[in-house]
């Protein structure tokens, strides 16, 4: 949830609070929703104003895995789940926010959005990778925090909260990503940690101001073992504990919690604390260096090693109104509970559902330097660089306080006990959480389920439409349908003042059309789920029913032909069926390119290297690509036609995709390379960038979303499918724009889209034909016009050809013959013409 202020103020002091640390042969946990947003962040830079280049950042945690088995690290991932009650505003704020951003989108900015389908393909790259993951009820952080101590090995995130939890942390800013080796002989126990250089604090600073997390994942070297004899294999990084923070004594870690309460968090908002801001600390000092919220933090440091936990509570409530004074120290106790919170269901889960979870490792026994600075001698007076010439006015913590936005503190969630410790997951039946843990359901299932709430997470959107996800609000209402109807629970309908029952409903938050706002919805349950559900044996007709109640079309046969697809592309071409029918801003163009995308990426990158740097494809595979190019060309004027051979012929066409040539893969992936990459265009002039080709394909990833939950909730009767090879933001928008005005769309794709590969032109011919079997009437593609429209074009190109060779010919034989026709004629009616200088010559 974080502290604030609190990782600037480390980063600037990072030689006092954080080590140097190498990292290998032990455990990890890790924070998988912060490593995820970080990963994308580095990895896709610009090309989040697409939609979401899912491969790329597929390959990204793939590589940030292997390089951490490469130096035997274990590491055990927790996902985040739902929202608390008491975080609902926090959200809500950071909702608008995400709003505003996407208004005011362009190609060049440099503000990262993540996609919708982030997480779930993080996901399913760690869980590829074989490493054990979670997903919790809540937020992780505590789940983090108790599975640590308990496995007495480090914490990896990017979280100011866990420089308060009492665990080992290594802030995810501070990691090398790339394998280092070591002399085992040279490895000292008492110098696993050091003090970090000057420079290297200095570093840590400008990483933190620039917000780089990774600038690179660099692959670890290939080297015989028996070259490098007695080595181990680490990473580079920095630990920190709370010791390092609370010095000698100088802040004990109990006092921690409300040092993190007074600073303000996502659950307590630092205006509930103004007063005693005012009267309680008076001044926070002055310097020109120090930020105003780095001051207020050295500060309550100071103030806070002059007393006890319970006496700095009692002088801070003692500052507020007795009415709020109930309400704080229920905040306040919720936050400190968190912090010492020892309940682990992580243990629990990973023990049982992973044979080799918890290996053994031998302990480091660090010995830690005695003369940690304390805190008083740090954060006592300024010093003179700061005090010299510093000719403003001293500020008060009350004076910024009123320029602040005035938060209301939120009310807390009722959900801790007299000791303030509450397990949770208790609130939740448990074949919920057998469907939860092992991160099958998205995070938003525990809002519908625990506070009926639904925060749509908004896309790449065109502001004057409807938000994307509207699209597949059916789908979403079958599932809450779902939630709410579990045979052999009976749920009691909500009943008003009356005694009257009232419909069961969620609210459902999302953008405004057109403004930077949130708009709630009231979404009642409109059909009741057509088959009972049971949540042990779910019945998979769930799935055919949204096809049968929500759309115009045969469910039975749509449902009967979808055996004629691969199984990984059963669920995706279902969502493009109800995209195609539901959508008023898409069209076959739309189609187009996510067939083309879905044939390249699920081909060439599972055949040959996936390379996506023009340079550096060449590099490596350019003479491959060179005397391909040669041999075929050679064919080609030898009158020699490529086919297919005979013994795949016999194959159905998808069965055939399997057996691609390698040639194929290479000579397709190096012409579509560019494609792949922003378009030029936009650096010199932006607006060219259309929200509106966008607007349909963030309505598809959204019934891909929903429909990929529903089959979740189902247990998979279908194969979820795997985004990482389906869809990819930037080259799906490139190819729009390819296809735009081609008047034969499907010739062009075979002449130069896909011409390197007959059999990747048929499986496109193959899903193209399925799909248009089940277009609604409006959208059916006008075979009467399309094909005479191109031979028409092709006709009167001959024709004007054959014109100005009968012309030509004609001159050649008396080229004066019409000249002296006109000179020898009598006709006084002559027609001149103004707009042909030489028509004078006729006189």
């Amino acid at each position: 949830m974080g502290v604030r202020g609190l990782t600037s103020y480390i980063a600037q002091r990072a030689e006092i609070y954080l080590k140097a640390f190498e990292l290998h042969d032990t455990n990890l946990v890790i924070d998988g929703d912060n490593l995820a947003c970080n990963l994308y962040k580095d990895v896709t830079g610009l090309y989040s104003a697409f939609g979401g280049d899912y491969d790329d950042f597929y390959r990204a945690v793939v590589q940030f895995f292997q390089v951490l088995a490469e130096c035997r690290i274990d590491a055990y991932v927790l996902m985040d789940g739902g929202y608390e009650k008491r975080k609902m505003r926090t959200a809500s704020k950071r909702l608008t926010g995400k709003i505003a951003v996407i208004k005011r989108i362009n190609p060049l900015a440099s503000i990262t959005l993540f996609p919708l389908h982030m997480k779930e393909v993080f996901i399913d790259a760690v869980k590829d990778c074989g490493v054990p993951i979670m997903r919790c009820v809540f937020e992780a952080d505590d789940e983090l925090a108790a599975l640590a101590r308990k496995l007495n090995c480090p914490v990896l995130s990017y979280d100011s909260d866990f420089y308060i939890h009492n665990v080992q942390y290594i802030p995810l800013i501070t990691l090398t990503v790339k394998v280092q080796h070591s002399k085992r002989d040279e490895q000292k126990s008492s110098e696993q940690t050091r003090v970090l250089r000057r420079n290297e604090a200095r570093r840590m600073e400008k990483l933190t101001k620039a917000n780089k997390i990774i600038s690179g994942i660099q692959k670890p070297e290939e080297r015989p073992e028996s070259k490098r004899p007695r080595t181990y294999k680490y990473l580079d990084c920095c630990i920190y504990r709370v010791e390092h923070l609370c010095g000698n004594g100088a802040l004990s870690p109990e006092k921690l919690p409300l040092f993190a309460a007074l600073l303000g968090n996502d659950y307590i908002a630092r205006s509930a604390f103004r007063n005693f801001f005012a009267t309680g600390l008076g001044k926070a000092g002055r310097s020109r260096k120090m930020k105003q919220q780095q001051r207020r933090i050295r500060v309550i440091l100071q103030w806070l090693r002059q007393e006890t936990s319970e006496s700095a509570l009692a002088k801070v409530l003692s500052r507020l109104k007795q009415s709020q004074r109930e309400s704080l120290v229920a905040q306040v106790q919720a936050a400190i509970s968190g912090y010492s919170n020892e309940i682990c269901h992580a243990y629990d889960y990973f023990k049982s559902n992973y044979a080799e979870a918890f290996r053994y490792f031998e302990p480091n026994d660090e010995e830690y330097p005695s003369d940690i600075e304390e805190e008083g001698d740090f954060v006592g007076e300024l010093s003179e660089e700061e005090e010299v010439g510093d000719e403003v006015q001293q500020d008060s913590f009350a004076e910024e306080q009123d320029a602040e936005e005035d938060e209301s503190s939120s009310s807390d969630d009722g959900e801790t006990n007299a000791d303030g410790v509450e397990d949770k997951a208790l609130q939740f039946p448990q074949w919920f959480l057998d469907k939860l843990y092992p991160a099958h359901l998205p995070r938003f299932f525990v809002d519908l389920l625990h506070l009926r709430k639904y925060i749509n997470n908004p896309q790449i959107e065109h502001f004057p439409h409807k938000d994307a996800n509207e699209l597949a609000l059916p789908i979403l209402n079958y599932i809450f349908a779902l939630l709410h109807n579990v045979e052999g629970e009976n749920l009691l309908p909500p009943v008003d003042e009356e005694g009257n029952p009232q419909p069961i409903e969620f609210t459902y938050l999302t953008r405004a059309m057109r403004v930077t706002n949130i708009r709630y919805y009231r979404k009642p349950i409109e059909v009741l789920p057509k088959y009972a559900f049971v949540p042990t044996a779910p019945d998979a007709r769930h799935l055919q029913a949204i096809f049968e109640q929500r759309m115009q079309l045969d469910a039975g046969l749509l449902f009967k032909k979808l055996e004629l697809l691969p199984q990984d592309l059963q669920l995706y071409c279902l969502a493009i069926v109800y995209w195609l029918h539901k959508s008023e801003h898409c069209d076959l163009l739309h189609l187009n390119a996510l067939l083309i995308c879905l044939v390249v990426l699920r081909t060439v990158d599972v055949t040959i290297p996936a390379e996506r740097e023009l340079k550096e494809f060449r590099r490596r595979f350019g003479k491959i690509c060179k005397q391909e190019r040669a041999v075929r060309d050679k064919e080609a004027l030898d009158g020699i036609k490529r086919g297919i051979k005979p013994a795949l012929l016999e194959l159905s066409i998808p069965d055939r995709m399997a057996h691609v040539p390698k040639s194929d893969c290479y000579l397709t992936q190096e012409r579509l390379l560019p494609h792949f990459h922003m378009q030029e265009i936009f650096k010199k002039k932006y607006d060219l960038y259309s929200t509106i080709v966008l607007h349909g394909f963030a309505e598809f990833q959204a019934v891909v979303y929903q429909l990929s939950s529903l089959n979740a909730l189902l247990d998979f009767p279908r194969a979820n499918p795997r985004m990482n090879r389906l869809y990819c933001g930037a080259f799906l928008y490139n190819l729009y724009d390819l296809l735009c005005n081609r008047l034969d769309v499907r010739y062009y794709i075979e002449r130069f889209v896909l011409p390197d590969s007959k059999l990747m032109f048929d499986f496109f011919c193959y899903l193209y034909d399925w799909c248009v079997d089940f277009l609604p009437d409006w959208k059916q593609p006008d075979k009467e016009q399309a094909v005479p429209k191109a031979l028409i074009k092709k006709q009167l190109k001959k024709q004007r050809q054959a014109a100005r060779k009968a012309a030509a010919s004609k001159n050649m034989a008396d080229p004066n013959a019409e000249m002296c026709k006109e000179c020898n004629s009598d006709q006084d009616d002559a027609f001149f013409d103004l707009n042909n200088k030489f028509c004078a010559l006729k006189v």
